[in-house]
């Protein structure tokens, strides 16, 4: 009987604090996903995938040197669009996900798959430009 007092008394603690908490609004917030590029830029995404074949049983490693390649390949999107179309670029958003599959029964692979987007503001055309 002890412990379920002690049950009901944590519950209605924890029901009890948690009411403040629902009753705020959340209208001022960002919401997620709604992120609009400032004047002057568009917004630009990239979609990265690949897939590394696990060879020594060791898929923890793997799959942090696989993560540490997505972002290296993320990164450096800037500088291609740097290099080709924007006069500037920065990155607003990244979203990575890995898992292990063996679709093709030739042994266990790590797929990386993900969505780098970014901030761009594109080069005058030189026509425009007087």
């Amino acid at each position: 009987m002890n412990k379920r007092l002690i049950s009901a008394t944590l519950c209605m603690l924890l029901l009890g604090s948690a009411g403040p908490a629902f009753s705020q609004s959340f209208s001022g917030l960002p919401l997620r996903g709604q992120r609009q590029a400032p004047d002057g830029y568009i917004s630009v995404q990239s979609g990265i995938s690949f897939s590394i074949p696990i060879t020594d049983g060791n898929d923890e490693k793997q799959q942090q040197d696989a993560i540490k390649s997505f972002y290296r390949i993320a990164a450096s999107n800037c500088a291609v669009l740097l290099d080709t179309i924007a006069d500037d670029c920065q990155i607003s958003g990244l979203s990575s996900n890995t898992d292990v599959t063996n679709i093709d029964g030739r042994g266990p692979k790590l797929m990386v798959r993900g969505q780098v987007t970014m901030a761009v503001k594109l080069k005058l055309a030189a026509g425009a430009a007087k």
